[in-house]
């Protein structure tokens, strides 16, 4: 057997393992034994234009820079080797890239994407919210001043012509700069060409002259240009000819007729010429195709309207009509553009057409001037639609009472489901014919809760009061009896709309029947109160008294629901009405003070002090030794100048019930009756009984400082400091006693000592500044305030101090800062008004005054000012509105309030005197 040959080797081992492969860079073949490179054409390709694309298909091979063979060789050092990681490099940098190193990196991006869209939306959102804090924070100028743009609005017409124009800024020679002429020299080759009697009045367009818009080139052939003026010549004076007088020659144009003729050319429409010619097309191939189509047909004779081609979209709505006499779209446009007379004669054929139709009958009515005509169209049209409720409600409105009666009898049996037309016919009827039609109405519909409602009213209305209620009764049983949902919302809402007809007795059995309709019975009490307080900012009293008597039948020992029921008859009720309420609530919940004082203030208000006394002398009797009904009592007596009746109270009270406010009364009492010394000896008497009560200790500083006895008001300030370290009030009166005394470096240490032990209060920070302010250190003043601002970022009373600290022009900066710190502080928005007083800005001023008041109405300060800001710049109306609602409010508090109402010569002064005083001393703000 032959012997096998072996098979060929794979590779052959005589090819040399270079051929093949690409020359290493810079390799000159024949350079070891002396050869030398040398480029040839067929080396670099042949010549190429400059504007030629370059071939890259042989890129130059990039250089590496150094940095890059650093990166790739390996750092297999122990410095660069951790033992969780590995290496800090990458081991694999030489290896190839194959298909499954890519597609791991395909499912780590993946990864990476996923992981990346979790955040994605909260850090878009932080994104959002800083762009939003930077853009508030630094506005554009136009931002600036959007509110002076806004104010241009109220410039007048005189004023906006009396603003200077603004000059040219610019030197001469940049002004005169446009305006010289520029010459171009002529070519000598043009003089030349002349002086030979050469001339040429064409252009060759051959010569290089061509549009410069691509598509549009110059036509060919010569263009005489000579021959073109003779032309424009001739056909201006063929114009001319045409409007000259054949006889004398002059002209005959009237310039007002031809100027309005001008305007009549002027199209109405002003889009694109193309436009309103494809929008023809279309519509005429919609009509060619379905003629049968009105849309298309008004569609057309909209767009001749538009384009102001009248005649011709009367031309196209007239062939629609033919076209499609069966379209009530069609016959009501074709009425509207159509003349009147034309348009009756329209209506007529589309009548004869569209028997059922009753626009077009309201339309044919409408056309018509005459009334007789007006009702002879209506009465023809009911003959063919007797079932429109449209109509007869039409054909109703132009009858007389007892022909309107006629009508809607018939009406209602034509249509005895419209609840419209029985209403109307039972508000024309007597009063027993209109129970009979509301009790038809009832058998044909009853499922309407209107018919029920009317029947109420009308019971009401004739006094059958004890109807009411039970007419409100079966309606409710009888719609839910024919499956009728009972809607809570729809029938408030029906009260509400009875009480503002005047019927009251409907709206209060309304809602006694259906205020607790839907509403759990854990949840009563708070959606009732809720109820109550929508009726009243609906101005419904009415229906939120009835809210309040229903919600205190069924929780009658609820002193909050009595409190809330009692303000509201004070603001919205009658004094007889508040009394009458207070007198059940105290006798439902006794060991309410509050109620008690209440309806003794009332009676004292309305100057029966007897009343008011046999008020306390019950409430005394069901709640003995309460302090509240001891102190009304003394003060109603001191009031009414019954002092020693009140001295006599006020010892009943601190033998039975001594407590600190009993005697601070009685005190204070003794004080403003001018017995001094008697307030000190009971003042002395109730520290040693309450030592931590800080009130005592004002007091008695405060009566010696009266007598001029400035070492036993320090003492009992300082006493007072160590007794009550955390009353604030104790610590200013003290400093402020040094300042007085000239002692301001004892004061700083007062203030500084206060405010290691309260650290954090804004008063005490405040006092220091202003210390500083008065003894003319403004830099430590601004200083100071910085850390206060720093130590209490959102005081309002320190970011009010600032804005009037710093400069004018920054002012309205600084007040910005503090709106944004805290915006809703009335400190800071009475700075804010003060700031817009300053600057003569009356209107923002006023509604910034009212914002201040309206967010805290208790606050003195802010209605002393509004009220002096209307003294100066308001009206009387204004001024008296101001008192008006500071009384309302009462106000207890402000630095100047408490200062002028706690004076002792002010202690019996209402809150109108006070209110002056106080406008008086404030000073006006610059």
């Amino acid at each position: 057997m032959a012997s096998k040959l072996p098979p060929p080797p794979i590779v052959n081992p005589k090819r040399k393992n270079f051929l093949g492969q690409p020359a290493p860079q810079g390799y000159v073949a024949g350079v070891g034994r002396g050869a030398t490179g040398f480029t040839t054409r067929s080396d670099i390709g042949p010549a190429r234009d400059a504007n030629d694309v370059p071939d890259d298909r042989h890129p130059a091979p990039a250089k590496r820079k150094k940095d890059d063979e650093e990166d790739l060789e390996e750092d297999l050092n122990d410095a660069n080797y951790d033992e969780f990681a590995g290496y800090g490099g990458s081991l694999f940098n030489k290896d190839p890239y194959d298909k499954d190193d890519e597609e791991a990196d395909a499912v780590y991006e993946a990864i990476d994407e996923r992981m990346d869209e979790k955040r994605r939306e909260y850090r878009e959102k932080r994104r959002k919210e800083e762009i939003e804090k930077y853009r508030q924070e630094r506005p554009k100028i136009q931002q600036q001043f959007s509110d002076l743009k806004r104010e241009l609005c109220a410039v007048s017409e005189d004023e906006w012509k009396n603003i200077p124009e603004v000059g040219d800024a610019r030197n001469r020679k940049q002004r005169l700069h446009g305006r010289r002429e520029k010459f171009t020299p002529l070519p000598d080759s043009v003089l030349t060409r002349n002086l030979g009697g050469e001339s040429n009045t064409s252009i060759d367009p051959k010569s290089g002259l061509a549009s410069a818009f691509p598509g549009m080139l110059t036509p060919t052939g010569d263009l005489d240009l000579r021959k073109i003026g003779q032309a424009r010549n001739t056909l201006m004076d063929i114009k001319l000819n045409q409007v000259s007088d054949s006889v004398s020659g002059q002209t005959v144009v009237d310039p007002k007729g031809y100027l309005t003729d001008l305007q009549s050319m002027i199209p109405t429409y002003g889009g694109d010429i193309n436009d309103i010619k494809k929008a023809r097309l279309l519509l005429k191939s919609v009509r060619e195709t379905n003629p049968n189509h009105p849309p298309a047909w008004i569609a057309s004779a909209r767009l001749e309207e538009v384009t102001g081609k009248l005649q011709a979209a009367r031309n196209l709505i007239l062939r629609g009509c033919e076209t499609c006499p069966h379209s009530e779209d069609l016959w009501l446009e074709a009425a509207r553009l159509v003349p009147v007379d034309t348009a009756k004669n329209v209506i007529a054929q589309a009548v004869n057409h569209l028997v059922n139709s009753v626009k077009l009958w309201i339309k044919a009515s409408e056309l018509e001037q005459d009334m007789k005509a007006k009702k002879r169209v209506f009465r023809k049209a009911l003959e063919h639609i007797p079932n429109s409720v449209r109509l007869w409600k039409a054909a109703v409105e132009l009858e007389e009472p007892e022909d309107a009666k006629i009508l809607l009898s018939r009406a209602v049996e034509c249509c005895p489901t419209s609840v419209e037309l029985w209403l109307a016919l039972a508000r024309l009827e007597t009063y027993e014919n209109a129970r009979k039609v509301l009790n038809k109405a009832r058998e044909n519909i009853p499922t309407d809760r209107q018919i029920w409602i009317t029947a109420a009213k009308l019971e009401e209305a004739h006094g059958n009061t004890t109807m009411v209620e039970k007419i409100i009764d079966r309606s409710i049983n009888s719609l839910a009896a024919n499956g009728v949902e009972i809607n809570r919302e729809h029938w408030l809402k029906e009260a509400v709309d009875a009480e503002k007809s005047g019927a009251v007795l409907t709206c209060q059995a309304i809602i006694k029947f259906v205020i607790g309709h839907g509403v759990e019975d854990e949840d009563r009490k708070h959606s009732w109160l809720e109820d109550a307080d929508n009726f009243t900012s609906q101005g419904a009293f009415e229906c939120s008294r009835a809210v309040y008597s229903h919600a205190l039948e069924i929780f009658p020992a609820k002193k909050s629901i009595w409190l809330r029921a009692a303000h509201f008859e004070r603001q919205h009720g009658t004094r007889d009405s508040l009394e009458s309420l207070l007198q059940r609530a105290v006798a439902h919940c006794p060991q309410a003070e509050v109620l008690w004082l209440m309806g003794a203030k009332s009676k004292w208000l309305a100057g029966d002090v007897p009343a008011a006394r046999s008020i306390l002398s019950l409430a005394f009797q069901a709640n003995p030794n309460s302090e509240e009904i001891w102190l009304a009592a003394v003060k109603l007596e001191s009031e009414n100048w019954e002092y020693e009746r009140a001295r006599k109270l006020l010892a009943k009270a601190r033998n039975s019930a001594p407590t600190p406010r009993v005697l601070m009364k009685s005190a204070k009492l003794e004080w403003h009756l001018g017995d001094l010394e008697e307030a000190l000896k009971q003042l002395q008497t109730a520290i040693e009984q309450f030592p931590d009560y800080p009130k005592f200790y004002m007091m008695q500083g405060q009566i010696h400082g009266l007598q001029q006895r400035m070492t036993l008001a320090r003492e009992s300030y300082s006493l007072g400091t160590k007794k009550c370290p955390t009353s604030v009030p104790l610590w200013l009166l003290l400093a402020r006693l040094d300042e007085s005394q000239g002692n301001m470096t004892r004061a700083r240490s007062v203030l500084e000592k206060a405010r290691q032990k309260n650290p954090q209060n804004p008063q005490l920070w405040l006092e220091a500044i202003r210390l500083e302010w008065k003894t003319g250190l403004k830099d430590i003043a601004s200083a100071m305030m910085a850390k206060a601002l720093q130590d209490c970022p959102t005081s309002g009373l320190l970011w009010a101090e600032t804005i009037f600290l710093v400069d004018r022009p920054q002012r309205k900066t600084k007040s910005v800062d503090a709106l944004k710190k805290c915006e809703h502080d009335p400190h800071v928005l009475l700075a804010v008004s003060k700031l817009f007083w300053t600057e003569r800005k009356t209107q923002k001023c006023r509604e910034w005054f009212n914002r201040a008041v309206k967010i805290d109405p208790d606050f003195g300060d802010a209605w002393g000012y509004f009220y002096k800001f209307e003294l100066l710049h308001g009206t009387a109306e204004e001024q008296n509105d101001v008192k008006k609602r500071c009384v309302q409010a009462e106000p207890r508090h402000g630095e100047v309030w408490t200062t002028i109402s706690k004076s002792p010569q002010n202690w019996r002064a209402k809150t109108e005197d006070i209110l002056l005083l106080v406008a008086e001393a404030l000073p006006v703000p610059v």
